[in-house]
């Protein structure tokens, strides 16, 4: 997909109908997005807010069977590799994804319902 695909199909607050993806939206990610934090800050931010959780970065494929459900995984540059990014937010261990094009945010929490979030920076 590429940014201009991505743009028409991602959402902003609004419309977003998961009060946990909302306020992470409103706190972190949207912030993140405008640029008034960086993603070592946003790193910081997502341990300390999830902190009964693992946080883990990849750039490669993984054995996502033997993942946590405790986990929460940070994908840079997700659309760079597009077809490992489509396994992973298809495992059925995989419960919410969040895209914001440039990071790709998969979540193991299994009392949610399976969801995949577009979202794009909100003026």
């Amino acid at each position: 997909m590429n940014r201009f695909q991505f743009y028409f199909k991602a959402q902003t607050a609004h419309g977003l109908h998961s009060p946990s993806i909302y306020s992470l939206y409103c706190e972190l990610l949207n912030p993140y997005l405008k640029g008034e934090i960086d993603y070592s800050q946003l790193k910081e931010a997502l341990s300390k807010r999830y902190s009964d959780c693992s946080l883990i970065e990849i750039q490669s494929k993984i054995d996502i069977a033997k993942t946590d459900q405790n986990t929460i995984i940070l994908f840079k540059k997700p659309h760079d590799k597009e077809e490992i990014w489509n396994d992973l937010h298809s495992h059925p261990t995989v419960i919410q994804t969040v895209d914001l094009f440039e990071l790709g945010i998969l979540f193991f929490k299994p009392i949610c319902p399976k969801q995949h979030f577009y979202l794009r920076k909100m003026a």
